[in-house]
Formats: structure tokens, sequence, C-alpha cells
């Protein structure tokens, strides 16, 4: 075999001898594999599912007279995320009033709530008037304690009608009422506690229409047998000038699981409907002004003549 033969030959046995070499190394050391995501443990979901509740309620509200109804719908946007939508309706001050708001958010059920809110309220007084919400919510929890609120603008229109015209010997005077909802911040925060599962009290701080309020309520669950949660809930504020009422009624909660308690209800299900209450930011709204027109006075008698005699 000639010397350039050996050497092909050679060369292809070391070559052999490597490869084999190295397959039987690999062989006996294990290859690492990427380790998959680590899975946090289980987080409830922002909303437990699909629920709703409706309530009915009458009282008073600014030394006016305030009967409706109210409810809200909830629903879950995924797993972490949650929407709200609120509505009210009824009579006013004897006038139709109508609200609609939303909350979309994020929450934790074990720690609190944050997430956007907006709303919008009508009422049939001097040809419309109607007041809007744009604010930033939140919600946390502490054992039995829950602290929540929302914190914004208000905004909304300005109308004025004449309520009354005097007229005397030598004048009339005619008075003029104007609502004029400025743009401006406002705040609704509530300090609850719950002495049990199905009973809250709460105290918190109201600033709507540029007044300020002290706002009192609380909610307990009826012993009735029923799929639903049946409440019985009171409300009271007492303000600057006349932000000021109380009022009350029954509320029917709903949701797909059943058998919460109200406590589990208010923070795996709906967060709180902040309406009608935001009627205050109209009322508050209110000035009074009147204007006088001196009549003429021909003759010098200091009265009034009608027929310029």
């Amino acid at each position: 075999m000639s010397a350039k033969s050996r050497l092909l030959c050679t060369t292809i046995l070391t070559s052999a001898l490597v490869v084999l070499s190295l397959k039987v190394k690999a062989a006996d050391v294990a290859v690492p594999t990427k380790a998959p995501p680590q899975v946090p443990a289980w987080v409830a979901p922002a909303v437990d599912g699909f629920n709703w509740k409706v309530g009915g309620l009458g009282g008073t509200l600014a030394n006016r007279s305030l009967a409706g109804g109210q409810g809200s719908l909830s629903f879950p946007i995924g797993n972490a995320f949650g929407f709200q939508l609120d509505g009210a309706s009824g009579s006013f001050d004897n006038r139709y009033f109508g609200a609609v708001a939303g909350h979309l958010f994020w929450r934790d059920p074990s720690r609190g709530l944050v997430g956007i809110y907006g709303s919008h309220t009508y009422w049939d007084q001097f040809g419309g008037l109607h007041a809007d919400h744009v604010a930033g919510e939140g919600e946390a929890y502490f054992g039995p304690f829950t602290v929540q609120g929302i914190a914004g603008v208000e905004f909304g229109n300005s109308q004025t009608a004449v309520t009354s015209v005097v007229a005397s010997p030598v004048a009339v005077t005619t008075f003029f009422q104007t609502y004029d909802v400025r743009t401006r911040f406002f705040d609704e925060i509530n300090l609850a506690w719950y002495a049990n599962d199905n009973t809250k009290l709460f105290v918190g701080h109201r600033y709507l229409g540029g007044k300020d309020a002290l706002a009192l309520g609380g909610e307990v669950a009826l012993p009735i047998s029923s799929p639903y949660l049946v409440t019985a809930f009171v409300e009271g504020r007492v303000g600057e000038a006349d932000y000021h009422g109380v009022w009350g009624g029954l509320r029917l909660y709903w949701d797909q699981k059943g058998g919460k308690s109200l406590m589990a209800r208010q923070r795996q299900d709906d967060p709180y409907n902040w309406l009608p209450e935001s009627l205050f930011s109209i009322v508050n709204s209110v000035t009074t002004s009147a204007g006088t027109v001196t009549l003429p006075d021909g003759d010098g008698d200091g009265d009034a003549d009608a027929d310029g005699g």
C-alpha cells in the first residue's frame, strides 16, 4: 500500500473514532431543556362570572322628593379585568331623571381594584340639565374593611328660568333660578366596615357641585330563603347648604354561582353603584337672582301710573 493510501485510511479511521467518541459522550451527558414558565398560584378573576343587581329606592335629596330604581350588570373581560354598567331612573322633585355609568377595571379580589369610571346624569328641569363625571376608581381590602372611591372631573350645562314675578305699586321684581354645572374636581369616597359577612356600614366624604358632605350608610342581608340575595339599605348625607338627604330601599342580587355573602359579592362581583347621588352635582350648582323694573310715576304722587295720567 502506498504512503498516500495509508495516510487516507488513517485520516478516515481517525475521523470515525472522533465522531464515535462524541456520540458516546453526548449520550452520557444530560442535555438541559428549557424550564417551563413558572405558573403563579391561581388568581381569582376580577369578576366571578356574569352577575346583576337591581333595587328600588325612595326618600329625599336636597329638600326634594326622590323615588326610582337602580341596577348594575357586571361581567368578566378575561381573568384580570371586568366591566360594569350602572343605571338609575325615576322621579326627582316630580320630574324625570335618568343616569347611566360604566366601570372598566382590574381587580384582585384579595387585594383591591383599580379602574376608570364615567357617568351621565339627566334631570328634566328647565328644558334639561345634565352632569357628567370622568374619574379614576379604586378599592382596597383590609380584612373586614374596604376603602373605595372615585375622583376626577365633573362638567355639565347651564339653564336659567323665571321662577316668580312680584309686582308692587312702584315696581315689578322678577326672580330667576340658574343651574350652572361647572367644570371642576369631584370625589366620592367610602370607608366600609363589614360587621359580619352580611352586614355593612360605611362613612365617607362627598364633594359634588362644589360642596362638601358627610356620607353615612348601611346595608344588611335579609333572612329570606331564595336563590337571590335580598338586602335592605339606607344612606344619608349631611353637608353644606342643601347638600343633605336620606333615602333607602331594597336590593336583589343574582350571580352564576349563588350562595355568596354580601361581602363576597361586593368584592368578587360588582363594584359600588354611585348613582343616583350624581344629582347633587346639579342641585348644588343652583343660584337665585332677581331683577327689578321701576314703573314710571308721571304725576309725582309716589305711585306708578298705569295709564300715564
